[in-house]
């Protein structure tokens, strides 16, 4: 038996996003204040009817096979480009084309993660100075009942003999 179109819809979706509440959502007409837990009953539901998983597992080989085809063609086409470039003598569009292999299949070394960092609500960081005069922190330092000399500034209380 063939699948209905909902269920070839589930199964598209599914295979598409691999969410099987969000296909059920999206293939069956579904409330919007429909219960969560019982999308999930029907969706498990239908991943477990073995026309859609036969569905699935064709889904699956063709995407294989036709992403096999697509690499394979690229790195034909990527050989014949160095060929053509190395004849040429254009050794940096063979380079070009060498780059293209290594990153058709993956082979690049890894790059560090760049970090920003920014201020409060993604704004620039603050670089304005801030330091205080010697002047300020002994007028600070006084107001807090501290003695500046205790801290090494010079304005502090004389000491007593």
């Amino acid at each position: 038996m063939a699948l209905t179109a909902k269920q070839e819809a589930f199964a598209l979706h599914y295979f598409e996003h691999g969410n099987a509440a969000e296909a059920y959502r999206q293939s069956y007409e579904v409330e919007e204040n429909a219960r969560d837990s019982w999308i999930y009953v029907e969706a498990c539901q239908l991943l477990d009817n073995p026309k859609i998983a036969l569905k699935l597992q064709e889904l699956k080989e063709q995407a294989k096979d036709l992403a096999i085809f697509n690499r394979h063609q690229a790195l034909e086409e990527f050989e014949a480009a160095r060929q053509l470039a190395m004849k040429a003598g254009a050794a940096s569009a063979a380079v070009s084309a060498v780059n293209g292999k290594v990153k058709l299949f993956g082979l690049e070394p890894k790059r560090s993660a760049r970090v920003e960092h920014t201020g409060p609500n993604g704004g620039p960081i603050r670089t304005t100075d801030e330091s205080k005069s010697e002047a300020e922190l002994i007028e600070q330092a006084q107001k807090l009942g501290i003695d500046p000399a205790v801290l090494g500034l010079v304005g502090g209380a004389e000491e007593e003999d």
